[in-house]
């Protein structure tokens, strides 16, 4: 859970909506638990023959002698000495410690408590309910006279000056509403009824604020991880997007951040509100009887087990399904991207089952971590449903064979809480699966931050404008993971100002080498050198903007024209991008268009054709007026008058430029003043072409085949 737990610092900075949402999850628990507290008064009003004055006050007296009573109607004929015992009901001591002051007074278990006697020794009889009412009235610091009734030898006495104990706050607040409640008891249930109401609706607003604030600070810590991410990745070396894919990262940032943000939502969530609703009943349980809600509490351990492995399980097969679900991402960008293709060649059938192949791998994922999902709940609940049918037995034999431990108001309420019980523990079986599934997304994610990133040097210096020269030396370079080096013991050097051609077959390391200098790649040994200069000393923002770069395969944003034209310069002065475009020849083409500058170019300028994407990507090199420019010639969706218009463009514009041209075409390689030819990731010679057609077979072979003119 290490990587779940570690996202969490991004929720600090809304720390205080989180306690905001604690604050309600108080205020839930309370409600909850006096929601499960009115459950009592409800059976005692309902089903109990004995009111709920009378209970209260019974509860009272029991305080007070510190005795256990129940209230009993009189059967037969009784006698109190002389007198007929005149009550319909009476508290008949069934429990009494014999070390309470009640006891010590001279009060027996089994005696009837049937009324007071005054100071002369006179007894009045009172009911059940006006006796457990005068005794709980009575001073603390006071003692009474009870008359009690033994119905074994069916006599009755007065104990003189038994002390009174303290109330327990429970009986004192039950005895101050009885008080003041009225006696009907249809007017106290739809009292009650309406109790229940508020407390619900309160509980429910409190339950909206609170997940509110839950789930706007994660939305808002997930916000600040996505950028922070997305910083990360821009920083990240090429060759990791080139080992992992771009579609993989794509995914981490779609699917695993969502996984994430219900692991954190279900974390302060439920984990919050489900645990305060189980302590809630627990305490009304415990109220209820102690001795029985601790029993149901031998379903922790058997719980515990089944909850931690199918979470393992789930962790497991959660990290497959969101990598499935990367691959999934991946065949859908490329098929969608090459939709032009797929039709043309007619692969609709083998894309289909390409994409098959990929959703039925995730869909195993998914069964599988929906069967986990659809177990947790029913083990946990048998578990539960098991040790609560022991407490029912328990609980049972109580009530039909003591009920002096437990009468069926009390059996009633306590099988409510215990239900209310055993709910939140059932939600909470999830929660488990739920984090362990958040924490495989986490992982995900933050292996980006993990990444190594381009390696900079800390307060790195400012590099100069280049203005002598540019240098590889003694370069060697192997992709992360490969076997063989793409570029071994290169040397070359490039006086300022001078256009060189580097040509060879596919695969060559041309891309290879030329993406040192801008260190989109860095060399595994060797240095490359600008002005004499290691720029792997400077700081790399200082390298980048003395270079242009036109890629064969021209990236075009989905944005206006004037924004990919001015995306090099972060504030063009007014006029400057159209002047490069001007340059570029793309004026040409936006005067046809309604909205010049401002037209959209659709997604990866899929308005544009190929040579005028290539216009605006040369346009955007010359707004960033760089030392060196490097051209990576197209080959392809060029047409012969955008061809001319680009050649005539980069002629005019890499004057007193250093330039590197990866050459594809004759005229390409003719325009620059040395040609570098390489073979299998070495230089094997530079010179002009005819130097180079004098002496380097390699090259002589590679114009044959690709530059000569065909006949």
């Amino acid at each position: 859970m290490k990587h779940f737990f570690r996202s969490i610092r991004y929720l600090w900075p809304y720390r205080v909506r989180l306690g905001m949402a604690m604050v309600c999850v108080f205020f839930i628990m309370l409600f909850w638990a006096g929601g499960l507290g009115a459950l009592l008064p409800g059976v005692k009003i309902l089903i109990s023959d004995e009111s709920l004055h009378g209970w209260a006050w019974r509860s009272m007296i029991e305080d007070r002698l510190d005795a256990r009573v129940v209230a009993r109607s009189i059967r037969g004929k009784h006698r109190f000495g002389d007198k007929r015992l005149d009550v319909t009901d009476y508290l008949d001591v069934v429990k009494l410690g014999k070390k309470t002051l009640a006891a010590k007074a001279g009060l027996q278990e089994a005696e009837w408590l049937v009324g007071l006697a005054d100071e002369s020794g006179k007894v009045q009889f009172l009911d059940a309910y006006e006796l457990a009412k005068v005794i709980g009235k009575t001073e603390a610091d006071r003692t009474v006279n009870l008359a009690a009734y033994d119905p074994q030898t069916r006599t009755g006495r007065v104990i003189e000056n038994i002390p009174l104990e303290d109330a327990g706050w429970s009986s004192r607040l039950l005895g101050a509403l009885a008080d003041r409640l009225p006696r009907d008891q249809y007017t106290l249930l739809l009292m009650l009824l309406g109790f229940g109401i508020v407390i619900t609706i309160l509980r429910d607003i409190f339950r909206f604020v609170q997940e509110y604030l839950v789930q706007s600070a994660v939305y808002r810590g997930l916000m600040d991880l996505r950028c922070d991410n997305y910083n990360v990745v821009l920083h990240l070396p090429t060759t990791f997007f080139s080992e992992k894919g771009v579609t993989d990262s794509m995914s981490r940032f779609i699917q695993d951040t969502g996984e994430l943000a219900r692991g954190q939502i279900t974390l302060f969530g439920k984990t919050l509100v489900e645990p305060a609703k189980l302590i809630g009943s627990f305490t009304v349980a415990m109220y209820l009887s102690w001795r029985l809600t601790l029993l149901t509490m031998i379903v922790g351990p058997p719980a515990f087990f089944v909850i931690r492995k199918f979470g393992k399980i789930m962790k497991r097969a959660s990290r497959r399904a969101l990598e499935s679900w990367a691959s999934m991402l991946g065949v859908l960008e490329e098929t969608l991207t090459g939709i032009r293709v797929v039709k043309a060649y007619t692969m609709e059938g083998t894309e289909r089952r390409r994409f098959f192949r990929v959703n039925r791998a995730l869909l195993k994922q998914q069964r599988r971590m929906a069967a986990i999902d659809s177990a947790t709940s029913p083990a946990v609940e048998a578990i539960g449903i098991i040790a609560a049918m022991g407490a029912v037995a328990v609980a049972g034999y109580w009530v039909i064979n003591r009920p002096d431990v437990m009468d069926q108001g009390h059996f009633l309420a306590l099988m409510a809480c215990l239900a209310a019980m055993f709910d939140p523990v059932r939600k909470l079986a999830h929660v488990n699966t739920r984090f362990q599934r958040a924490d495989a997304a986490a992982k995900r994610v933050f292996e980006l931050q993990d990444q190594q990133q381009e390696k900079t040097v800390h307060n790195a210096p400012t590099l100069p404008r280049h203005k002598t020269g540019i240098e590889f030396r003694d370069i060697t370079f192997r992709y992360p993971g490969a076997d063989d080096d793409a570029l071994r013991d290169v040397n070359l050097k490039i006086p300022a100002g001078q256009a060189i051609a580097i040509v060879g077959p596919n695969g060559c390391g041309k891309t290879t080498l030329v993406s040192l200098l801008p260190r989109l790649l860095d060399p595994t040994a060797g240095k490359v050198l600008i002005d004499d200069a290691d720029i792997g000393e400077y700081s790399i923002r200082s390298v980048r903007r003395q270079i242009g770069i036109v890629t064969q395969d021209s990236v075009v944003f989905h944005a206006s024209i004037g924004e990919n034209i001015a995306y090099g310069k972060r504030r063009p002065a007014g006029g400057e991008v159209e002047a490069a475009a001007q340059k570029a020849f793309v004026d040409e083409f936006v005067a046809e268009m309604p909205d010049r500058y401002e037209t959209m170019v659709g997604e990866h300028g899929s308005t544009l054709s190929g040579g005028q994407k290539q216009r605006i990507a040369i346009a955007r090199a010359i707004l960033r007026d760089p030392a060196i420019l490097i051209f990576d010639e197209a080959t392809s969706q060029i047409d012969p008058d955008s061809e001319q218009k680009i050649h005539q463009a980069l002629t005019d514009f890499r004057k007193d430029r250093t330039t590197l041209l990866i050459a594809h075409r004759f005229s390409t390689v003719l325009e620059a003043d040395r040609i570098a030819m390489m073979s299998a990731g070495r230089i094997v010679d530079v010179g002009t072409h005819a130097e180079l057609l004098d002496r380097c077979s390699p090259y002589r072979q590679l114009y044959q085949s690709q530059f000569a003119p065909k006949e």
